[in-house]
């Protein structure tokens, strides 16, 4: 074994934001890892959605601290679904990938303890599913889990090496109907797509809130964005990752008036599109399609591999001509998973 692994339960916020710098450092190391597993992301998550049952397991490498090393975190929770007792990831709902953040240098045996930490907790779990892992899940290497494939579908749109616009890699049928949108909203005056500061990131968040219920609300349903502690979490999420230009903002303006709004987090090589609102009164100018394609020519700018519209399979995301990401879902009921080491991959 690579040193003296110890591994520790932790069941509060607070224990978790005394070890949030080297979760930040552990995430840093997990080159897979997706924003959503970040300190930044997860912690808002708990401290707002406040989980009733939460079981993170921590792995360290040494003995004693400061001198350990994180080297494992698996966020878990345990809630009941019906009268069964499901121990599951945490972030769900407003997390697209969920996963554990696993060092690689220390993958087979961090794995190992986290399997057996599980198996510590079994008398309080009947049912442990993972869902929205991607492909590159060290949670994947579960040994004797059932993994039932695919879970969902993320389109990712794949920025070849070497383009320079747009035209490049983009159908033609959504470049005529970018041009389109741009000639038409041409015709109003005082039009323009900026992107959110610290100062203006509140007025940000909440014209997004708005223009997604309105936008939503228009057909009928509800939109994912309702109650006071999603605004809360995001709001967090937000003053987080803002001024390290991961989590970006970008609103269409017209005459001062915010009209559409997409949320964005750019990292690692990949920009994730998150989610959009804009008025539906102003639908005939495609705020949506300008704003997409603002994030996608940053991401070109910037040397970003792909553009990932993250879970779900609207018609509009495979206008730009992504492929399908597919995530899995883990799976186990009944005899309990072994602590023993996992198996190697292929």
């Amino acid at each position: 074994m690579p040193g003296q692994l110890t591994t520790r339960i932790l069941r509060n916020p607070d224990e978790l934001r005394s070890i949030a710098a080297e979760w930040s450092n552990l995430w840093q190391e997990c080159h897979g890892a997706t924003p959503f597993q970040r300190c930044q992301w997860l912690l808002p998550w708990i401290e707002v959605f406040s989980p009733h049952k939460l079981r993170v397991i921590a792995v360290w490498r040494g003995e004693a601290r400061p001198a350990q090393q994180l080297v494992a975190l698996a966020p878990l929770l345990i809630y009941p679904r019906g009268s069964a007792r499901v121990l599951a990831l945490a972030g769900g709902g407003v997390s697209d990938y969920l996963d554990a953040l696993v060092h690689p240098a220390y993958l087979e045996h961090a794995l190992s303890a986290i399997f057996h930490c599980i198996d510590e907790l079994a008398d309080e779990w009947d049912v442990a599913e993972f869902t929205d892992l991607t492909p590159s899940s060290p949670l994947l290497r579960m040994h004797g889990y059932v993994v039932h494939s695919p879970h969902d579908a993320c389109p990712v749109l794949s920025i070849p090496a070497g383009v320079s616009q747009l035209s490049d890699f983009i159908p033609a049928r959504q470049l005529r109907n970018l041009r389109n949108a741009r000639n038409r909203i041409a015709q109003l005056t005082d039009v323009c797509i900026e992107r959110a500061s610290a100062a203006t990131a509140g007025e940000f968040l909440d014209a997004l809130f708005q223009l997604h219920s309105a936008r939503w609300n228009s057909a009928g349903m509800p939109g994912v964005l309702c109650g006071d502690r999603l605004r809360d979490f995001h709001l967090r999420v937000v003053h987080g990752l803002l001024p390290g230009n991961i989590v970006r903002l970008y609103g269409l303006r017209c005459a001062g008036h915010l009209i559409g709004v997409l949320y964005a987090i750019f990292e690692r090589s990949t920009a994730y599109y998150y989610l959009q609102g804009f008025d539906p009164e102003f639908a005939w100018y495609s705020p949506g399609t300008q704003l997409i394609a603002r994030v996608v020519e940053d991401a070109l700018r910037e040397g970003k591999k792909q553009v990932d519209f993250l879970r779900g399979r609207e018609p509009y995301k495979y206008s730009w001509g992504p492929h399908d990401n597919l995530t899995s879902r883990l799976t186990y009921a009944g005899v309990r998973p072994t602590s023993s080491m996992p198996k190697s991959a292929a």
